[in-house]
């Protein structure tokens, strides 16, 4: 492996872009993902609703924001990544202040819906896009530190807004992290750029030529990708990737979600309910912090052995989380867990669009994308469905929901296993 391709020389411009993107994970992961751990409980006390009512109005929010996604992947060929993502963030940001406004439970959906759906375009697209443009080569390392950015809100997003609730109110908060959003989508018009030609700089920060940069760049930009949605349809490596990491995704979605009940439910007859929840939340952040050197270590690795290989550790790395938490009650082993789940958790935005350009290039990226992350999205909700059903056979017994994502992890490694060695796009 050329030494070149595995470091994290990635010059001024390339580290502004992976700043950027980082953002945008933090910011799509903590207000459809991490603030779903708060909404339900606060706006329910506020206004006297149901909360477990607005808990399961995660579910169809989610559904629905994967046709965005899709919606997105293919607007996102004919404008760009700097267009689609500060319009997407403006957008977001509006949305996400009236939400903190809403007066009844349908408004809730609604709004919900509506923010979860539109920041798929700066969240799920514009991310892998823009670090693809940017670091073909050097992908994995790029998007390495890139997706710190999901940890590092794990960390502190949901302590933020609670903070943020205490001092100012449910409607005054949105409206402030709303015109955050609203800020940060107004400079990435003057900070974004979609390619290093824009700037003088080189893929990878890699001179390879001026001339030959010159012409791909021309070549980038008059191209036009043959992967229609149709023909990725009946494409067999499309369906592998999807399948393959929405159960991984489903796997860890699973874990993470129920990280904190697992925890209290081991802890609670030991040192009682409410100093288990505190050590349960400790822990998750631990794992969340865990989880930002994991994003580096992915990458690294991804660099290092390729995308398959990585894929294949970080499935058998959670198939050893799930047993050590099964045999939690032995502490130590709950320690070790902490490592696993927490490794994991920046690892699959790392790993999944890696793939998505080794198989289909640079300029095939974007049509690909635009399908394999909306399918693989839609596969991990699939997550819910399965720990409220098998906990509820099980009497709230965990073994049964763990020993089946086992099962599920397994599959989805051995899908990716089968996807194809070689590029078929366009380099």
């Amino acid at each position: 492996m050329n030494k070149e391709l595995t470091n994290s020389k990635f010059g001024k411009w390339g580290w502004s872009m992976i700043i950027y993107t980082a953002l945008l994970y933090y910011f799509w992961s903590g207000i459809g993902s991490d603030g779903l751990n708060l909404y339900p409980d606060a706006f329910a006390k506020l206004h006297g609703w149901d909360s477990n009512q607005l808990l399961g109005f995660a579910t169809p929010a989610g559904i629905i924001a994967v046709f965005g996604g899709i919606l997105f992947g293919r607007m996102l060929i004919k404008t760009g990544v700097k267009k689609m993502s500060g319009f997407a963030l403006i957008v977001t940001g509006i949305l996400y202040a009236v939400f903190g406004f809403v007066k009844s439970p349908v408004m809730y959906l609604i709004c919900l819906t509506a923010f979860v759906f539109v920041s798929m375009a700066f969240g799920l697209i514009c991310t892998a896009a823009l670090m693809g443009n940017w670091f073909p080569r050097k992908k994995g390392i790029a998007l390495g530190w890139a997706t710190m950015g999901a940890p590092i809100c794990t960390a502190t997003f949901v302590a933020l807004m609670s903070a943020l609730y205490g001092a100012f109110g449910i409607s005054t908060s949105h409206v402030i992290m709303g015109c955050v959003m609203i800020v940060l989508g107004i400079v990435s018009f003057f900070w974004v750029k979609d390619d290093p030609s824009e700037v003088g700089a080189y893929p990878d920060n890699l001179p390879d030529g001026a001339e030959a940069f010159q012409r791909q760049m021309r070549e980038m930009q008059e191209y036009k990708s043959p992967f229609t949605v149709a023909k990725l349809l009946k494409d067999k490596d499309m369906w592998l990737i999807s399948v393959g990491f929405g159960m991984l995704w489903m796997v860890t979605v699973g874990v993470v979600s129920q990280f904190v009940p697992r925890m209290i439910s081991v802890m609670a007859p030991v040192i009682g309910p409410e100093a288990a929840q505190k050590k349960a939340l400790m822990m998750l952040t631990i794992a969340a912090l865990v989880g930002i050197a994991g994003s580096y270590f992915w990458g690294w690795l991804d660099q290092k052995v390729g995308t398959k290989l990585a894929s294949a550790v970080y499935s058998l790395s959670y198939i050893a989380a799930l047993l050590l938490l099964i045999f939690a009650k032995i502490e130590i082993l709950t320690y070790v867990a902490i490592v696993f789940v927490g490794l994991g958790i920046g690892g699959l935005l790392n790993l999944m669009p890696s793939l998505v350009i080794s198989v289909y290039g640079r300029k095939d990226f974007a049509a690909a994308n635009a399908l394999v992350s909306p399918i693989a999205s839609l596969i991990q909700k699939g997550a819910f469905v399965i720990m409220a059903v098998s906990l509820a056979a099980s009497g709230g017994d965990y073994t049964m929901p763990y020993m089946i994502f086992i099962g599920i992890d397994v599959v989805g490694l051995i899908l990716l296993l089968l996807v194809t060695n070689k590029c078929k796009g366009s380099r």
